[in-house]
């Protein structure tokens, strides 16, 4: 049967990055799906694209891809500002620039889907129609199960950075943390499935974290990575906030 791996808001995160593809060759994951957020905040946009480009079965467009590749939103806080312009300057090809600058970029901006369907599951970087809009409370949740296609039961995201679970049961909306020893199977009710970072999450855990899904089972992985490197990576870069790298310490 096969298993495959869905992860989230790498932003750039190289060393993040690395370490689970590490972890994914000893669980045997035999594809890759990514809801978005490749860029953003962290020291290694170039290298982060050419890994997805690569391995990856295809990437969603999350906001902050968009930002670097369009137009920046007004609600981007000073700092994700900031990090969306220096990695437009690395990222944009110039004139004379190599012909995989020109690819890179291409990707970024004309192959980055806005949602996947699969069979019943659905993928969305914010919810199944937004990569703007979050899912952070059993409200939020509730609109977005309103919304589903009647086919979609299990509705993978993003975006929060805050890996968790909501299912829906008859009227009630019930909500399940990452490491819940009870995680709900798959197809017996809707789900929404957030998958949690791989480059910065913000529960309060600093290890990296994605979902490992097979038949009607998914299980969450926390996975450890060198948090030092990727913070001084972007501490070296000038003009990236070093509030990019120092929130990676604590997971927030």
């Amino acid at each position: 049967m096969a298993r495959f791996a869905v992860i989230s808001d790498i932003h750039s995160n190289l060393e993040a990055l690395v370490v689970v593809l590490e972890d994914f060759e000893n669980q045997k994951i035999d594809k890759i799906y990514c809801l978005g957020d490749l860029v953003g905040y962290g020291a290694h946009p170039l290298e982060v694209i050419d890994i997805a480009m690569e391995d990856f079965e295809w990437v969603l467009r999350g906001n902050h891809d968009d930002a670097v590749t369009y137009k920046i939103p007004k609600y981007f806080n000073e700092t994700a500002a900031a990090a969306v312009y220096w990695t437009r300057d690395r990222l944009k090809p110039m004139q004379y620039s190599r012909p995989h600058a020109f690819k890179r970029w291409e990707f970024m901006r004309e192959h980055l889907q806005s949602k996947v369907v699969i069979d019943d599951m659905a993928f969305g970087h914010g919810t199944f129609d937004s990569y703007f809009k979050y899912v952070d409370s059993i409200n939020a949740a509730k609109e977005v199960f309103s919304k589903l296609p009647p086919t979609i039961k299990t509705l993978f995201v993003g975006h929060t950075h805050i890996p968790g679970v909501y299912e829906k049961v008859a009227s009630d909306i019930k909500y399940y943390k990452y490491d819940d020893e009870n995680l709900p199977l798959l197809r017996k009710n809707p789900l929404i499935i957030n998958v949690g970072s791989v480059g910065q999450p913000r529960d309060g855990d600093r290890r990296a974290c994605y979902v490992v899904v097979e038949g009607d089972k998914f299980h969450y992985r926390r996975v450890e990575y060198d948090v030092q490197m990727a913070l001084e990576a972007i501490h070296r870069r000038v003009g990236l906030p070093d509030d990019c790298g120092d929130r990676l310490r604590h997971g927030s």
